[in-house]
């Protein structure tokens, strides 16, 4: 019988969400996962929260899960970067909005905006859409000013109306449309490639210290992997760097799903990134990322090394992921046109077996290496659920 053992750094995305909250997630959805792929699961003892040095949780739990011939361990430390993002949501809207504007400018004026355009089109488009959606407020708000105006003849009415319809508006455009933690992603986007937010630079920078840390403390045995989704796979390469510093003979694992690296890694102040993604890629680690069409939030075709023109280095194991095929036909229906909720189902159950799924891959029988080699998990006798999913709604970038 082979016995696997793994730690898994985990690094969500920008996700208003404390870290019990992201743990309830992934083990609900583990669970779901588990059937499919032949898994017994079992979480091994409860859930431990502390704070990293400079104020950020962690959450350290531990699955065993076995199949027929197989047996593995999987340590967790999942990061809350949730109480960094919480900054920028306790802000003032007025403020979140301001920021986000400015930080929209910033992306168009340095540039970056185009690179999005011959990087990844679909990605392009996910950069308008705030954009869409300020000038849909700004147009309904003049058109219901200017009828005001009309039928009373009182530029004071006509104004207030105006306002009133863009703040009416704007608690829509929050609730039903995520209008303002879209800003705040963008504002901490740019936070991160110029560097504007020293505190909040300190507090990754302890996370990235911490992490490498217990990755310098693993077992020679134990399988290593940094599991990042969206925004989390900034900090998984910084955090990949600094443990290549201490020891560069480990091969680690990097595992990016629906990545958002390259919307800070093409701004040009993002030096920093662009170091690190240059120090992974030409190191022994084994990176697979993994992309889908229908997520309008990730780069779909890009690839990290060929895009920043990273010369002599090896290029990410690129794994294409078709949400239809791991859902079942219901399931699938009820995602397709939250494209939020599409990005998040890189992180959440399955229902039919496919070659991915974050959590066969990160708690299953396959090495990483193996699955690297392979593209992906095998996925021959598919097994199926009998029944669709409930659909959690916690939204995500």
């Amino acid at each position: 019988m082979s016995v696997i053992n793994r730690l898994v750094v985990l690094l969500p995305g920008f996700e208003h969400m404390p870290v019990e909250a992201h743990h309830r997630r992934f083990l609900r959805e583990a669970t779901k996962t588990a059937p499919v792929y032949d898994m017994s699961l079992q979480e091994d003892g409860a859930l431990k929260v502390s704070s990293a040095e400079g104020g950020v949780s962690v959450g350290e739990f531990t699955l065993a899960t076995a199949g027929a011939n197989w047996s593995a361990r999987t340590d967790f430390v999942l990061y809350g970067l949730g109480d960094i993002n919480h900054f920028y949501a306790a802000r003032n809207p007025a403020v979140r909005v301001l920021s986000g504007i400015a930080a929209l400018i910033d992306f168009i004026v340095s540039g970056t905006f185009f690179r999005f355009l011959s990087t990844s089109w679909r990605y392009a488009l996910f950069f308008l859409y705030p954009l869409v959606i300020m000038g849909a407020i700004a147009a309904l708000s003049y058109g219901t000013g200017r009828i005001a105006l009309g039928l009373t003849q009182q530029a004071a009415v006509a104004v207030a109306v105006g306002l009133a319809t863009a703040l009416v508006l704007l608690v829509v455009a929050a609730q039903k449309m995520h209008f303002l933690l879209i800003m705040d992603d963008w504002t901490f986007a740019r936070d991160m490639a110029r560097n504007r937010r020293p505190d909040i630079t300190a507090k990754l920078h302890q996370v990235i210290s911490d992490a490498a840390a217990r990755i310098s403390q693993a077992a020679p045995a134990t399988e290593v992997v940094v599991a990042a989704h969206s925004m989390g796979a900034i900090c998984a390469l910084h955090i990949l760097d600094a443990a290549l510093q201490q020891n560069d003979s480990r091969r680690y694992g990097l595992l990016t799903v629906g990545s958002s690296l390259l919307k800070l890694a093409l701004h040009p102040a993002a030096k920093a990134l662009r170091a690190s993604v240059e120090t992974v890629a030409r190191s022994r680690a084994i990176w697979v990322d993994a992309q889908s069409l229908t997520d309008p939030m990730n780069f779909y075709k890009s690839n990290p090394v060929r895009d920043l023109n990273i010369a002599d280095a090896e290029s990410p194991v690129l794994v294409k992921v078709r949400f239809r095929s791991q859902l079942c036909d219901e399931t699938y229906r009820s995602i397709r046109r939250n494209f939020f909720r599409v990005h998040r189902q890189f992180v959440y159950g399955v229902e039919k077996r496919s070659a991915y799924s974050w959590h066969a891959i990160l708690c299953g029988p396959e090495s990483f290496a193996d699955v690297a080699a392979r593209g992906g998990l095998p996925c021959e006798c598919a097994a199926q659920s009998s029944s669709p999913m409930k659909i959690a709604e916690t939204a995500t970038i």
